[in-house]
């Protein structure tokens, strides 16, 4: 399955990328298999965001290892939750590594962005008062580094020891420090605003249990 060994991994064979494929886009499937109250309205936006963000990173690749995803992944998961923004950092990773280019690293590019969506389900990020932006803007600077880690593991291949990682890693550091300076810019200039597209509208039952309990008070 595993033809050769390439910059960022194994040249995965045609059938070795169709499985990795199905893989991937099965635990997408079953971190949006959790019942919701509002299953068509949630699956339009976040299809919508999915969209949105593979295109914006398709069209921002020329600029180098300046990451989109990183905050949406890390915002998704602050307002829809863990499994969502999973979920959506997995679909996000495949169709625009369509178009960039797939391969044994799109393993570990899903992985990292996951992770940081489920980090950013846990941090307390957003606030009835709305984004916190000293929070998120550190969030985003370590979700940055620790991407970027997770990413580089692909290179491990038994072949490469300690010693020859931690050289990778510090070749690496330029590309960090621009990670870094994107999130960053993401965060102030857009954070706020892509976090009031994520509030979520209150169910139809949420709605109705609202009108008859005061309807009930005012009786």
């Amino acid at each position: 399955m595993f033809q050769a060994m390439g910059t960022h991994g194994p040249v995965l064979s045609p059938l070795a990328s169709l499985v990795l494929d199905v893989l991937l886009l099965g635990s997408a499937f079953w971190l949006l298999a959790k019942p919701s109250q509002r299953p068509v309205m949630d699956s339009l936006i976040l299809l919508t965001l999915v969209a949105s963000v593979s295109l914006l990173r398709v069209v921002m690749q020329p600029l180098p290892n300046v990451q989109p995803v990183t905050v949406a992944a890390l915002l998704v998961g602050a307002q829809l939750g863990a499994r969502r923004g999973a979920a959506f950092a997995v679909l996000v990773t495949m169709i625009s590594n369509f178009f960039i280019g797939d391969g044994w690293w799109t393993l570990f590019q899903a992985a990292g962005w996951a992770s940081v969506a489920v980090a950013g389900s846990r941090l307390s990020l957003v606030t009835p008062s709305g984004l916190n932006v000293r929070r998120a803007v550190f969030a985003s600077l370590a979700a940055a580094v620790w991407f970027d880690v997770v990413v580089s593991l692909s290179i491990l291949d038994g072949t490469i020891g300690p010693v020859g990682f931690l050289v990778y890693l510090l070749h690496g550091l330029p590309f960090d420090a621009l990670h870094m300076a994107g999130n960053f810019a993401f965060v102030v200039w857009m954070g706020s605003w892509f976090t009031g597209l994520l509030e979520e509208e209150p169910a139809l039952d949420e709605i109705e249990f609202a009108v008859v309990n005061s309807h009930g008070i005012d009786g």
